[in-house]
Parts: structure tokens; sequence; C-alpha cells
């Protein structure tokens, strides 16, 4: 994994990576700890998966923790936000990438089959970022912390709906995923921040956290979880 602008541009910071055992997750997981930050790999079942990928951190020299925890639940993320705190200190970086799907054809999904896919993918992105932006507005009155870089990333998916026939419940869900990310953004003083009302591109988004004019040589966001990483890690790296 190579890192954007060389080196370790993200050294002495923290990174929560949520569903950093698999997929997207372990190569955002892994980019963060190649540019130097400190990451807390949070995974739901996978215990053996997220282990290797923070072996494979240390392997190369990052530092890396596991930590277990259904982000649906409040007092699980709260724990989880306490154990990154007592060890590193706070957090810099938020990566939400709860990506639960679930192969059942339309029609035949039972109740609690979508309450899961809304748990661990709206309610999980809702309690992760809550909680980092609750964090994050706790450090104002600290001096020593106050000008600490904050980054929230939400990766999620180009599905914007119900036109999605093989998944349509995950793409629904991906869609208030959308929208409740828009709220955010709105919320924090950037209501203009995507008048197009199209797919956000990368160079957005870094415009959007940095305040800042982006290159225009920022691609759209492509599916391809190693473009997805660079990305993530570009957005974290703080504006020069």
């Amino acid at each position: 994994m190579n890192v954007p602008n060389g080196g370790a541009p993200l050294s002495g910071q923290t990174a929560l990576v949520v569903s950093g055992d698999c997929g997207i997750g372990a190569v955002v997981a892994e980019a963060f700890a190649a540019a130097g930050a400190k990451v807390l790999i949070n995974y739901l079942h996978e215990n053996p998966a997220a282990d290797r990928i923070a072996q494979r951190i240390r392997a190369k020299q990052g530092q890396a923790m596991i930590f277990q925890a259904d982000v649906s639940r409040e007092s699980q993320v709260s724990s989880m936000f306490d154990v990154l705190a007592a060890y590193w200190g706070g957090l810099n970086t938020l990566v939400t990438n709860a990506d639960l799907a679930l192969a059942v054809p339309a029609g035949n999904m039972d109740r609690e089959q979508w309450r899961e896919i809304l748990r661990q993918n709206l309610v999980g992105q809702f309690l992760c970022v809550r909680q980092a932006l609750r964090e994050f507005a706790g450090r104002g009155a600290q001096a020593a912390t106050a000008l600490a870089p904050t980054n929230i990333i939400c990766v999620s998916t180009f599905l914007g709906g119900p036109g999605d026939n093989a998944q349509p419940y995950y793409a629904v869900c991906k869609a208030d995923m959308a929208g409740l990310y828009k709220a955010w953004v709105s919320a924090h003083g950037q209501e203009n921040a995507d008048k197009s009302g199209g797919l956000p591109t990368a160079k957005r988004f870094i415009e959007i956290w940095n305040g800042l004019p982006a290159p225009d040589s920022v691609a759209l966001l492509s599916a391809d979880p190693e473009q997805i990483a660079k990305t993530a890690v570009g957005l974290a790296v703080p504006a020069a």
C-alpha cells in the first residue's frame, strides 16, 4: 500500500475503522497504519480476521489494536471509544464502514433481517459518528487538544435507492445513510457543500472537510478498495 504524500503524514494520529477486519475496511486500516496512524480495528464476529490484519500492520512496524463491538449498541460504541482514549489519548479520524448486506430475494426478507440491516448500517453509523462528534466537541475547552486534527469519513456505496434489484433493501438503507451524512454536513455549517445533488466526489469530500479547494486531478471514487483507502488517508492528512 503506497501512502499519499510519502513518509508518515498521519504520524501521531489515531484512527478507528469500523468493520476493519475485512474487505474495504481492512484495506483502509492498513493504509492508515502505513501512513503512520495508530489504528483501532473494530470487528463484530471475526476475531481471527481482525487479528490477522493487526498482525500484518505490526509486522510492518505499525501500531494496531482490535476491539469487538456491535456498533448498533450504544454501550459498546461508548466502550470502544473509551478504550481508544485510555490507550492512545483520543481519536483523530473515524472511518465508518459498516456494510451488512443479506442475500435474501425481494419479498422474502423477514422483519428481524430488515432490522439487522438497519441496525448495523444506519444505526451503527449514527452512533459512531455521534460519539466522535461529542468527543471532538469536548476538546474545544482543552488547549492541548483543541487544534488536534479531527475527521469523520463515511464509507458507503453508489447504490442510491431501490433501483438495485440484486440488493433492494441494502440499497435503500445506503440511500438513508447518504441522507444522514448530508444532514451532518449541513448541521456543521456546510449547507452548500454539494449543491449538485449528485454523487459526491473525492474532490468534494476534501473541500467539505478541509474547507479548502482540492486539486482538479482528484477523481470520482470507484469501487476499488485501494483507491478508497488512499482517498480516506488523503482526507485525514492535515491541510498544509
